[in-house]
């Protein structure tokens, strides 16, 4: 974006009505001046400003300062060392006018698109935050009244499983507050299992899970839920639906620097169509999270395949593009 209004500010100059000498050697001379402006000044912020403790405003008008200074000073030593070559046809006070004018322009411009970055950051983090409320409130009522309920049966016949019962339902409450964030892989897993746990009072054996996990399992940051859903999506619209309950696969493998998870179930005979399944409220929204997290380096497909639903998700090792989301 730098050199792009760099070379942007040298074309407007170039092609100024009554400017002297070719506009093809104006073009070419304060492109090269603009990005012999904007490089070192790229580097400098990266490497001296950036890493600064300091306010963002701050940083933020040093590098711009620095920006209009330091065009000022190239401006002068191009002059310098092009002047007596004939390529320049103007005085130095017209020639330095110029360079003026293309810092005004660059520090202006960039001004402008860092306060627009920062406005769109801004909503982002809003959103984000809206998004983690809307995740939260996902949990479905009868979901947990049916927890509860199940519990308390176990409560005078199985006083040990009702007491991890309770501890796996307060697991998996806690993870639904941590919607939005990032989360070891090791910790998704787990609320995955006290997910099927609970889900396991209510269907008995008619839920059969099968995991297929690769050891030692890498510690890869995850956006939390994700998995969750996939289990939860499998479990509601596929083995519920079956009177005679169905089996979910759980395997998670390494390939090509990609973290693998495939989660499988059997579909009811009325199964939804492939469309209907990929455009999905908690699909929509694994992807999008997936997306915040980790990019274009992310993904999940979905497809049905001899009446059973998949769902692919890759992960690339090298964790997250950015911070987490919260």
């Amino acid at each position: 974006m730098c050199i792009a209004l760099g070379v942007g500010a040298a074309a407007l100059l170039a092609v100024s009505p009554g400017a002297e000498g070719s506009r093809w050697q104006r073009l070419g001379l304060f492109g090269f001046f603009a990005l012999w402006v904007i490089l070192p000044w790229f580097l400098a912020v990266c490497a001296l400003i950036r890493p600064l403790r300091a306010h963002a405003w701050a940083k933020t008008l040093t590098a711009l300062v620095l920006l209009f200074a330091w065009s000022l000073a190239v401006g002068s030593v191009v002059f310098e060392l092009v002047q007596p070559l004939g390529l320049i046809h103007a005085s130095r006070r017209d020639f330095l006018a110029d360079v003026f004018i293309i810092g005004v322009i660059l520090t202006g411009s960039l001004a402008l698109a860092g306060w627009q970055a920062s406005r769109l950051w801004h909503w982002r983090m809003r959103s984000s935050t809206a998004e983690a409320a809307a995740w939260m409130a996902r949990l479905q009522p009868h979901f947990l009244f049916n927890s509860l309920n199940g519990i308390s049966e176990l409560v005078a016949v199985d006083a040990a499983r009702a007491e991890q019962m309770i501890g796996a339902l307060s697991r998996l409450l806690r993870g639904y507050l941590q919607a939005g964030a990032t989360v070891p892989l090791e910790q998704e897993l787990a609320l995955v299992r006290d997910y099927l746990a609970l889900e396991e009072i209510r269907l008995g054996p008619r839920l059969q899970v099968d995991w297929a996990l690769e050891a030692p399992l890498p510690n890869v940051p995850v956006p939390a839920l994700c998995l969750q859903t996939l289990a939860e999506n499998a479990v509601r619209h596929g083995i519920a639906q079956r009177p005679e309950g169905g089996r979910l696969q759980i395997a998670i493998e390494i390939h090509n620097g990609q973290l693998i998870a495939t989660l499988s179930n059997d579909l009811p005979p009325t199964a939804p169509t492939p469309q209907t399944v990929r455009h999905g409220l908690g699909l929509a929204g694994a992807r999008a999270l997936l997306y915040d997290c980790h990019g274009k380096a992310a993904g999940l497909e979905t497809r049905i395949e001899a009446g059973r639903f998949i769902a692919r998700l890759n992960l690339p090792l090298n964790g997250p593009k950015g911070k987490p989301l919260r």
